[in-house]
């Protein structure tokens, strides 16, 4: 996976200590191999989530709970997107966070 080739979709559920989908949380890329644009998704009433990586490369993930919405915590996880022919045959990578 190149520069110039088709984005990874990152996807995954945030739960909380308790193993419970968390929603409204807030993840996001907070690194990545060059600058990014705020890529932001929030979770949906599973815990679910969903982001693109641009390029090749290692992210980092965080994910921020609003204490109003739900349990409070924080959780972070480093995926990296490698230009496998499997990965660009499937195009999404699956990422488990847990609130701690």
């Amino acid at each position: 996976m190149s520069g110039s080739s088709s984005a990874v979709e990152i996807t995954g559920v945030v739960r909380d200590a308790s193993g419970t989908p968390v929603t409204g949380a807030h993840v996001l890329f907070t690194d990545g191999p060059q600058p990014l644009p705020d890529i932001a998704a929030m979770t949906d009433a599973e815990g679910r989530f969903s982001l693109s990586a641009p390029t090749a490369g290692v992210y980092t993930l965080t994910c921020r709970a609003d204490p109003l919405s739900g349990p409070p915590g924080t959780a972070e996880a480093t995926v990296r997107v490698e230009p496998r022919p499997e990965d660009l045959l499937r195009g999404r990578m699956l990422v488990d966070l847990t609130l701690g």
